[in-house]
């Protein structure tokens, strides 16, 4: 079954941090929203806490930096985050998560105030799948139109001796040509360029029903027909723990009961975070961790039939100004110059 949860992205992908939806509604309100997500991976491990503040009807998330936070291993070994800016905390360079390993968050603030999480056992290392796409020329429903995608399907092989819950996620680079836009008209790139997107949606899986079993074609990815030109994908597959997904199902079924996430939802989902000073705080957000399966994938585009337009990058087809003026590849979170790893030209 192809479970969905629609999200505001703000992923920090080196931590694979999830961005868990705010749950604000009502004059001048604020609660806690933690974003952690903990892996296996060779990479830094960071989280973010933060502040999601609805004021006015108008919603914002402010990064909240002041905070000690300390990762409890196996009830014994500490490890101190280092605040990085923005609400960001980042564990020592040395620090590797391991399969069967106990981890709890704890943070306070100056004041005193102290949350904790519950504590959460890294799954056993999953088995690597195997990935194909499909074309399909009505893959998606996007603004009320339905528009050509390649469909990336998993097949993997489920654990026999346990219970097993997956998440997955991707992560999109395509070439861009084009650098700025202004006021409907485009000024072309004066060096290479990377868009960066994101997925907007994550897959929820429990293995109920196929327990050791090989499971065959699973929808994992929806990827927009945007350009004739092959792109790079990257898949992270995660196995969590039982009540992560029981939180991520939550947000599936609340998501599909309102519409989206961006919908103002109609009751909290709170995590596993609680405020140990004052209990009846509702902390937003989960503390979890995962053992990473993470794979490029190279989406040729061969499979697309000549007669199928691709939407574009812009939505639409450049519409370039007349001066030959144009403009640098600004480095962010959605588009870069640099050439990623995996790129094939």
């Amino acid at each position: 079954m192809f479970k969905k949860i629609t999200f505001i992205l703000v992923l920090c992908w080196l931590a694979a941090c999830v961005e868990p939806f705010k749950t604000l509604s009502g004059k001048s309100l604020e609660k806690l929203v933690i974003e952690a997500t903990l892996t296996d991976e060779d990479i830094p491990q960071k989280i973010r806490i933060s502040k999601s503040i609805d004021k006015d009807d108008v919603s914002f998330s402010e990064g909240v930096d002041d905070l000690q936070v300390k990762l409890i291993v196996n009830q014994k070994e500490s490890f101190l985050f280092e605040a990085v800016g923005n609400g960001f905390y980042l564990l020592p360079s040395s620090f590797r998560a391991k399969a069967g390993n106990i981890y709890q968050l704890i943070f306070q603030k100056t004041d005193g105030t102290k949350y904790q999480s519950n504590e959460q056992i890294m799954p056993q290392p999953i088995g690597k799948s195997k990935f194909h796409d499909l074309f399909s020329s009505r893959g998606i429903e996007q603004g009320g139109k339905q528009i050509p995608s390649n469909d990336v399907y998993a097949d993997f092989q489920d654990s026999p001796t346990e219970k097993n819950y997956y998440t997955w996620s991707w992560k999109l680079w395509e070439r861009q040509f084009v650098c700025h836009t202004e006021y409907s008209v485009d000024y072309y790139c004066n060096q290479n360029c990377w868009e960066i997107i994101q997925n907007p949606t994550w897959n929820i899986y429990s293995d109920e029903y196929s327990n050791g079993k090989l499971v065959s074609n699973k929808l994992i990815a929806q990827i927009p027909y945007y350009q004739t030109l092959g792109a790079l994908l990257e898949i992270k597959q995660l196995s969590i723990t039982e009540d992560a997904y029981k939180f991520l199902k939550m947000l599936v079924d609340q998501a599909e009961r309102t519409g989206t996430l961006v919908d103002t939802p109609p009751a909290a989902i709170i995590g596993n975070v609680k405020n140990l000073t004052k209990k009846e705080e509702p902390v937003a957000g989960f503390f979890m961790v995962g053992s990473a399966n993470t794979v490029n994938y190279w989406l040729d585009r061969k499979n697309v039939p000549i007669n199928i337009s691709p939407i574009g990058l812009l939505g639409r087809k450049p519409n370039p100004n007349n001066f030959g003026a144009t403009f640098a590849c600004i480095e962010g979170p959605t588009r870069t110059p640099q050439k990623p790893k995996g790129w094939v030209d």
